[in-house]
């Protein structure tokens, strides 16, 4: 009986997400350390993966990771835009003062959100159409069965149904 509760008071594992933590944090704190006008931008950029990692809810789920991907597409070229202009804190504010430097940034997530939210929403707008269509044609043969076979037809089908 001791044993029971000994297992039962053991605390939750946790799941494995201890290293993935870590090895950010490592490579951030190197990146800023050895190249801070590239951190300085990837950070700027990434602020929208951040935010979505931070929330954590059941929405995000399975979908953080395309976020975090498309994210990195939109801000790896200003990155290279910095390294081919000159990696100085000088050419990283130009670049993030530069609105259309945000765009293909914040754009990246823009687009995994709508992937994400979006598209479902549209899927299940058309499904809701396409069914409304099929019930409307039913009930059209329904019509023309009663036209053709009289009332009896449906009376005796919500009799067999228990329908009124």
């Amino acid at each position: 009986m001791a044993k029971a509760k000994n297992k039962a008071a053991k605390p939750a594992q946790k799941t494995g997400h201890a290293a993935p933590v870590f090895w950010i944090l490592v490579f951030t704190g190197l990146g800023i350390v050895l190249f801070p006008p590239t951190m300085l931008v990837l950070l700027s950029g990434m602020i929208p993966s951040i935010i979505a990692a931070l929330m954590n809810t059941s929405r995000i789920g399975g979908n953080l990771p395309a976020m975090i991907a498309l994210n990195l597409a939109g801000v790896v070229p200003v990155v290279g835009i910095l390294w081919e202009r000159g990696h100085n804190f000088n050419q990283a504010f130009v670049l993030l003062s530069d609105v259309y430097m945000w765009l293909p940034m914040f754009g990246g997530a823009g687009i995994a959100a709508f992937l994400s939210w979006g598209v479902p929403v549209c899927i299940y707008a058309a499904y809701e159409v396409q069914a409304n269509s099929a019930a409307k044609r039913l009930l059209k043969q329904r019509g023309k069965l009663a036209q053709e076979w009289g009332g009896q037809l449906i009376q005796d089908a919500n009799a067999r149904t228990g329908a009124t």
